[in-house]
């Protein structure tokens, strides 16, 4: 990766800030026993009034949860950080970097009352453990009354509403897919074609894999990668893919699950993926990607400007390969997510400057979405902006924009959904099936047992 090109990359665009809107609303910091009710005098956050004066407010510390890892979690909280030192400057965010752990630090600090004021979250189980926990707060009377909810676009509102139709995330992206990404140059140097079914997909992994050539180092230490690459070749057969078992809506003993299972198996026996798949992390994963020491990539769309600033004119996404050549037309427009969970920033319910935290969350949120769309091009954000985006879009996001307009379906990125339990024996299975570990057939038995076919 080249990371003297990012650092630059980030000291610029640190530099390069722009005056952000401000806010005027008057945060308490009485300590609630429940989240309590917006102040009357308050205002909708990110107004254009001028910020009233550090003097006229007591020294508010925030502890913020969030990732903070790479380019796509760093350079927006930085920037929504900058924003908010002039619109609320008597405010101090004390960053705590979430690893990438699938929430398990999260669910400790519940445990053990020692929640972040403001935190990441996704996923309805996760949401539904802090509400059993009383840790997270139910925003839906302060957005509303705040007027951040009249911000949230319609697209995005499935990560906004909880299952209950309450109210516990802040969006600032909207539902997103997962992308295979191929560096053209590798193929190009190695004389094989860029695979447009999976049969193709086999035999280039294959070929590279003969000539030392690195395939597709997933970052499969995270069982939810493991699962949407699962779920992105389910819908070259069952478009409704991973979703259609939570919903009943189909069998994991149908063929289309079985045969993408065995597609895995086949690729982990064509050397698709490198030995100890299961213990790369996404780091070491996109370091073997960026560095071309491998061809391909999978990730959701959010890794298309990383992988643009690392491989510039080299880098692509491709539709995930078809089933056949004669379903490559119709079957490139299934996406695997799409669908989102609830996802954003969320308030701890006890924080001791709830008000404070409820505003400056929403605050966050919406600095988050304006960074990705005017610094980036991004658009998929939750959250509108009025601002012109600030540069070109790249090719990657204008041919995603161009394919998301004929999308014919998509599925839960991941597979994550309400059965927390289908969730976890996914993850184990398809990790196991990258490692080679595991037959397809021993792959559905096991997620038999959990859905009862």
């Amino acid at each position: 990766m080249k990371k003297f090109f990012s650092a630059l990359l980030v000291l610029a665009m640190l530099l390069g800030m722009t005056a952000c809107s401000s806010s005027n609303n008057k945060p308490s910091n009485d300590t609630p026993s429940e989240p309590k009710e917006p102040a009357q005098e308050s205002e909708s956050s990110g107004g254009d009034a001028a910020p009233e004066t550090k003097d006229e407010h007591e020294p508010v510390t925030l502890r913020v949860y969030v990732r903070y890892s790479d380019d796509d979690t760093i350079l927006p909280y930085d920037y929504a950080a900058e924003c908010l030192k002039e619109a609320m400057p008597w405010v101090t965010l004390d960053l705590d970097p979430m690893p990438a752990d699938d929430a398990v630090k999260l669910k400790t600090y519940a445990a053990t009352g020692d929640m972040p004021d403001i935190f990441g979250i996704s996923g309805e189980d996760t949401i539904r453990s802090l509400v059993d926990a009383g840790a997270i707060a139910e925003l839906t009377d302060e957005v509303t009354a705040n007027g951040f909810l009249e911000k949230v676009m319609p697209a995005a509102h499935s990560k906004l509403y909880f299952g209950d139709g309450s109210i516990y995330t802040l969006p600032y992206t909207g539902s997103e897919v997962a992308l295979l990404f191929v560096n053209k140059t590798v193929f190009e140097e190695n004389g094989v074609a860029i695979p447009t079914t999976i049969q193709e997909w086999i035999d280039a992994s294959a070929a590279l894999s003969a000539k030392g050539v690195g395939v597709l180092p997933i970052f499969a230490k995270e069982q939810w990668i493991c699962n949407a690459l699962y779920d992105a070749i389910v819908t070259r057969y069952i478009p409704d893919g991973l979703g259609s078992l939570h919903s009943g809506a189909h069998s994991i003993r149908e063929e289309g699950f079985l045969q993408a299972a065995k597609d895995i198996e086949a690729l982990a026996a064509a050397g698709a993926f490198p030995a100890g798949v299961t213990t790369l992390n996404y780091e070491q994963a996109t370091n073997l990607f960026y560095n071309g020491d491998s061809a391909m990539f999978f990730n959701g769309q959010w890794e298309i400007a990383s992988s643009d600033a690392a491989l510039g004119d080299a880098v692509d996404w491709i539709p995930i390969p078809a089933a056949t050549a004669e379903t490559y037309e119709t079957s490139q427009y299934a996406f695997a997510g799409g669908s989102g969970a609830p996802a954003g920033l969320s308030v701890c319910a006890y924080s001791e400057n709830y008000d404070t935290a409820v505003e400056v969350a929403c605050f966050l949120a919406e600095k988050y979405a304006e960074y990705n769309y005017t610094k980036r091009g991004a658009t998929n954000i939750a959250v509108r902006c009025d601002k012109p985006m600030e540069v070109e879009q790249s090719p990657m996001n204008k041919k995603l924009s161009e394919y998301l307009e004929k999308a014919t379906s998509t599925t839960v990125l991941g597979g994550s959904g309400s059965n927390m339990e289908l969730f976890t024996v996914l993850g184990e299975g398809t990790q196991s099936l990258l490692a080679g570990v595991m037959t397809a057939e021993e792959f559905i038995d096991s997620i038999a047992l959990v859905t009862g076919d």
